[in-house]
This record gives structure tokens, sequence and C-alpha cells, in this order.
């Protein structure tokens, strides 16, 4: 057999990286076990933190190889020939970093290394139990980077495979057999490069904000699945509220950001589409508030601690089917963000189903002895703030359900080999349905401040709440007619977002006396009504500025019928094509496209906006 030496590669990265790989997943799988014998036998706690340092240190340094390889331009990997290229600067080698599917998994690995350090610190008495479920989550995780064959047993993809063992066609160039095989890398001068979608400083900082609110899931799970284990069940809810909190506010900063990238970059007409992976992020941040809720009223009051524990678990198991559908190739045709199959579908499968079977299976364990009910039996008052608060999060689960039953179509199809079409317009879709669990949701964020747990008397709350009332409906008249809002769900939605926003900016100073360390929740509340006060007027004022007057289509509708001819419609109404040095108008602007440059690997179109006064003077003009 032929033995080449292939010249120029720095394999010892790529080996070390290799070894790092199943180090963490040696090291995480005996600190999982070791920790499960620490719960009983403090002895054990020793060398489980030992294991657990060496594989924190182990994520640490799979991490270092895999930007080494990227930032040195290894081409020999890969990886990096295929995300990666010269010509990035070096914060969008960040974004290369994370754009397949292996680096994404190692960011979510990062961040759990990064919270085990933390409780290794914090964790305390929870130390043992907690730290043996995310040692064992850790494990599910870095498997995905093994890239092992056992027969037809595949397990993870590797992104340290060499591009020649990856591909072996590309040793059969024909520049190859005459320049030699080993002297591959002469001709491998630089990569595919980075999706131009993703060369956008938005995509270097909302893939690590959306991971860490993924990966923060974990410890509430960790600590109900603990509390559950050890028959804690009263004493898990306070070391796990700053979690969730994390949790709330990381993974919504994601999504927010992922609402700019879209907006920048995509073709979506806007921020939000409700394409399916951005539905994916969704639903477990929904999950997330409706669990910050339960263990609010679980801390003040001892009541719903079981249905707590219940959705705080279910919480990261939405995450693992969020993965699922974006990482298993199921919406491939039906999201544009999706990641294609790499053979991990039963491997996510197997990840889904071991956790909901430890932390499910615990809880009906505990439920079926009588040791957790999901909810403890008391009267609540209509008058006090736990009522509103579990109707607040009631509503924001039936919006959860309705997402997850849309956005798990292609599943359904899937599995039952059924072919229901997704929503044709997904965004009139959902905001027909989701609008009114909003509205709801602000009118109860509007009055809910006031109320006090177990009871409140009326002369507390009935007056400020008036006050609110009235000033919110007169910004409400005020403000419809400035925006020109005759829809009624649109006049009903606009009040909710100002009483929302305007009765916790009133509660903060009437019933707190400005105590802005206590005021988190009304914070919160408030800024939530303004973004979607945001949301409805970006909406309201949305209009097609670049109609087609011409008559020309650009697409074939003949042909085609329901939908789809709509759709083609549509686009030939909605859609003008500029022409070489031909002025057209857009709105009250004239754009004239007069050229383009290439600069690899995008194309930039020069056009010229100019904007008119009344006697057709230019007042504005921008390229």
């Amino acid at each position: 057999m032929e033995t080449i030496v292939f010249e120029g590669e720095h394999l010892w990265i790529g080996n070390l990286g290799h070894a790092a790989v199943i180090t963490s997943v040696l090291a995480a799988l005996a600190a999982s076990l070791f920790y499960a014998l620490s719960n009983k036998n403090k002895e054990y706690l020793f060398i489980s933190r030992i294991l657990m340092v060496t594989h924190i240190v182990a994520v640490f340094v799979i991490v270092a190889a895999l930007f080494g390889i990227i930032y040195n331009h290894y081409f020999e990997y890969q990886y990096a020939w295929q995300h990666s290229s010269k010509e990035l600067p070096w914060y969008f080698m960040l974004s290369c970093f994370w754009e397949g599917q292996e680096g994404s998994f190692l960011l979510w690995m990062f961040w759990n290394a990064f919270l085990c350090l933390i409780l290794l610190k914090k964790a305390k008495d929870w130390e043992a139990p907690v730290l043996s479920i995310i040692a064992l989550v850790q494990v599910a995780l870095s498997s995905m980077l093994i890239g092992v064959d056992f027969g037809h047993i595949h397990i993870g993809s590797s992104p340290f495979e060499l591009l020649r063992v990856k591909n072996t066609d590309f040793l059969n160039l024909p520049i190859l057999q005459q320049m030699g095989k080993e002297k591959y890398l002469h001709v491998l001068q630089d990569g595919s490069g980075l999706n131009p979608l993703l060369q956008n400083y938005w995509m270097v900082i909302h893939p690590p904000t959306l991971f860490s609110g993924f990966a923060c899931t974990v410890v509430p799970f960790a600590y109900a699945v603990a509390a559950l284990w050890n028959k804690k069940t009263k004493d898990w809810v306070t070391p796990s509220i700053p979690y969730v909190i994390i949790t709330v506010l990381t993974l919504g900063t994601g999504i927010i950001m992922g609402g700019y990238w879209a907006y920048e970059s995509l073709s979506f007409g806007g921020y939000w589409a409700w394409d399916p992976v951005e539905n994916a992020s969704l639903m477990p941040w929904i999950l997330m508030v409706v669990t910050l809720h339960m263990l609010v009223i679980s801390k003040a009051r001892g009541t719903y601690i079981g249905l707590s524990l219940f959705l705080a678990m279910t919480s990261f198991i939405m995450v693992l089917y969020a993965t699922f559908l974006t990482r298993s190739g199921v919406l491939g045709d039906t999201s544009v963000h999706s990641f294609v199959d790499l053979g991990l579908s039963g491997q996510l499968l197997i990840f889904l189903f071991l956790f909901m079977t430890i932390g499910y299976g615990a809880y009906i364990y505990r439920a079926v002895r009588n040791e957790v009910n999901p909810v403890k039996k008391t009267e609540e008052k209509i008058h006090s703030r736990e009522f509103w608060m579990f109707i607040g999060s009631l509503v924001l689960l039936l919006s959860l359900l309705h997402i997850i039953a849309a956005t798990s179509i292609p599943v359904y199809n899937t599995i039952f080999g059924t072919n229901v079409a997704p929503p044709n317009d997904p965004v009139a879709y959902y905001n027909k349905w989701q609008t009114p669990f909003a509205l709801v949701i602000l009118l109860i964020m509007g009055f809910g401040q006031y109320l006090k747990y177990k009871n409140t008397s009326k002369t507390f709350w009935l007056k400020p709440v008036a006050i609110s009332i009235i000033i919110s409906m007169i910004g409400t008249f005020i403000l419809a007619y400035v925006w020109n809002i005759k829809d009624l769900l649109y006049f009903a939605f606009l009040f909710s977002c100002l009483y929302a926003t305007i009765g916790n900016t009133q509660y903060i100073w009437t019933g707190l006396k400005g105590k802005f360390q206590m005021a988190g929740g009304s914070i919160a509340h408030a800024g939530f009504g303004l973004m979607l006060l945001g949301v409805l007027v970006s909406s309201v004022n949305q209009h097609v500025i670049s109609y087609n007057n011409t008559g020309g289509s650009y697409v074939d509708s003949s042909g085609k019928e329901g939908q789809e001819k709509k759709k083609a419609v549509a686009f030939n109404q909605e859609n003008i094509l500029l022409q070489k040095n031909t002025p057209v108008m857009l709105g009250d602007y004239r754009a004239t496209y007069f050229g383009d440059t290439f600069i690899s690997p995008n194309k930039f179109y020069k056009v010229k906006y100019e904007k008119f006064d009344r006697i057709k003077n230019v007042i504005t003009e921008d390229f």
C-alpha cells in the first residue's frame, strides 16, 4: 500500500483537539458517576471535583484548538476549509467557529463548562447531585464531537477531520496527479469562506449570547432533578431562581439580537418572520418565563412547587427538542437558516429521550409515592398576586402550545408520513393567534404588580389602577389618531401595550417609592410593553415602496394555483427591477442604479437615492 507523506500539514493541533474531545467525554462520564456516589458519601467529592476540572480544561483546550485551526488558516482541516477564508477579519473568524454544527455544539459545551466552574464554588450542599446531572449532559454534548464509526453506528461529527479524509475525491484532482498528492496544500490556498449572510456583526455576538441562554436552562433542570433525587422539593427553589432569571435575560437578549440580524441580513422584510428556527429559540424562553413566575410564587407562598419542578425540567427538554428541530434537517424545507443533517438525528433523539426519562421518570416516581404534588391544595383569592400570576402563566402556556403545534408540523409529517402543509403566510397566521394571547398578558402585567400575596384590599389597588387605565386610554386615542390605527384588535393591543408600560412605571414610584433595586419585575414588564408597542408601530406602518407599476413580471405565475399563485402575484406586485442608469420612484425617493462592485464573496450595488421637496428640489441624497 502506498504511503504518502503530505507536506505542510499541522497534524499536532488536530490530534490535540481529538485527544481533548476524548478526555472531555471520559472525564465528564467519570465525574457524573463519582458525583452520584458523592451524593451519599462525601469521601468521593474530592475526586469528583478533580474529574470535573479535568473535563472543563479539556473543553477549553478543544475551543482553543478549533479556533487556532481557523485563525491560522489550516485548510487541511475540513471545518476550516468549509467555513472560513483568509480574507476574513478576526472577528468574523469567531462567526466561522460556530457556523457549523460541531462549532455550535462546542459553544454550548463551553458555556456549560463555565457554569460548572460557578457551581463548583456556589452550589455548596447541592454540588454533588447538580453537577452529576450537568456532567451527564456534557457527556452527551461531547459525544457529538467524537466523529467515530462502529460498524454502521456513527457517533458524532469531529471538527478536527482532515479535508483529504473527509473528501477523498479531492486528492484525485488532475492537477495533483501531476504535482503529487503530497503537495495538495499548494493547491489549497484558501477556504470556501463564511456564508455572506453571516458576515454581520450581530452574528459575532448573537450566537454566544443565545447559547449561553440555552446552557443556563440545564441548571434549573439539574436542581429540579436533584430535589426529586434527595427528596428536597422545597429547598431547591431559592438556589435555582437566580439561574432562571439569568436564563430569561440572556436567552431573551439573544433572541432580540437575532431579530436585528434578520432585519439587516435576511429577506424577511422585518425582524421576525415566525420562521421555525426562530420559534425554536422562542419556545424555551416562554417556558422559562412561566417557570420564573411559578418559582416566585413557590418561594413566597409555598404553593405550585410540583408544577415549578415540572416546568423547570420541561424548559431544558424544550431546548433539546429545539436542538433536534434545527439540527436534524427536519426543518430543511421550511426554514431558511436550519442546519443540514450531519447524520446526528438518531443521536439527538437519544439525547432528548435520555433526559426526558431521567427528569420525568424521577417526577413520576415521587408523584406516585405522594412525595410531590403538582399544586398545593389552597384556594387563591381573586385579588391576590399569585392568582393573576398563575392566570398569566396559563395564558403563556396556551400561547406556547400553539407555537409548538404549528412549528412541529414537519415532525408530524416525518413520523406519520403525512403531508400537512405549514402555514403559507406564517406572519399573518401566527399574528392572528398570538396577538390575543399577548393582549391578555399585557393587561395582567398592567395591574398585577399592585396586588399583594394572599389577598389585597380594594383601597390599596383600585385608585392607582384606575389612574393608569385613564392615562393609557387617553394615550391610546391620541396615538391611534396619529398612527391612523382603525382596526379594533390593533386598537386594543395599543391600549394594552401602553397600560403595561404606564402601569408598571407608575408602580415603581407609587408602590415601591422609587426603590429601583426592588423594581426588577416592574422594569421588565414595562420594557416588554414598550417592545410590543414598537412591534405594533412597525407592523401598522409597514407599506411597500417598491410597488411594481411597470406591468412587468419577474416570476411566472401561469400554471400555479392557490397559495403558490398568490405568492407569485404578490412578488411581482411588490418588487421592481432597477435598470442601470434608469431612475425609478420608490415611495418618496428616486432610486438610480449605476454600477456594482464584487469583493469576494459579496457583491455591492451602487444605488443613488434622492428625495425631493414640494417644488421638486433635491433635499436629501444618499448612496
